[in-house]
């Protein structure tokens, strides 16, 4: 009997080593995904705030980059976003009834066991002119 209790634990061991690497996969894309997440919602609250400065008719577009990328300071990204990431529709000061910044900001994933995927995280805040 007792060697049959040894055939099970190397049974058990060798299942396992082929599970451990699925599993280390899945906890990594898991963390992964809701930090790519995170900044996602970072990304579209800085695009709201944007565009909130961006509604007043005194702004400047230099006034909308300041906020945006105050907004994101908080949030850790793989490259640092510039206000060249920053998209302005629409004038308030030349009687547009609304004003849309999108801010485009890339982010890297990376899994162990899968490798590296690049995407471009894109949000959009509308307001309209006061």
């Amino acid at each position: 009997m007792a060697s049959g209790s040894r055939r099970e634990r190397g049974a058990v061991a060798a299942e396992f080593a082929v599970i451990l690497p699925i599993l280390i996969l899945l906890i990594f894309g898991i963390v992964q995904l809701g930090l790519a997440f995170q900044r996602f919602e970072a990304v579209n609250a800085a695009a709201r705030e944007g565009a909130r400065v961006a509604s007043l008719p005194t702004s400047s577009s230099a006034d909308v980059c300041t906020r945006v990328t105050s907004a994101l300071s908080g949030t850790t990204f793989d490259t640092t976003p510039a206000c060249s990431d920053v998209t302005i529709v629409g004038n308030c000061s030349a009687s547009d009834p609304s004003v849309t910044v999108t801010v485009a900001v890339d982010n890297l994933i990376e899994i162990p066991f899968f490798g590296q995927l690049s995407m471009t995280l894109t949000g959009t805040g509308d307001f309209r002119c006061e």
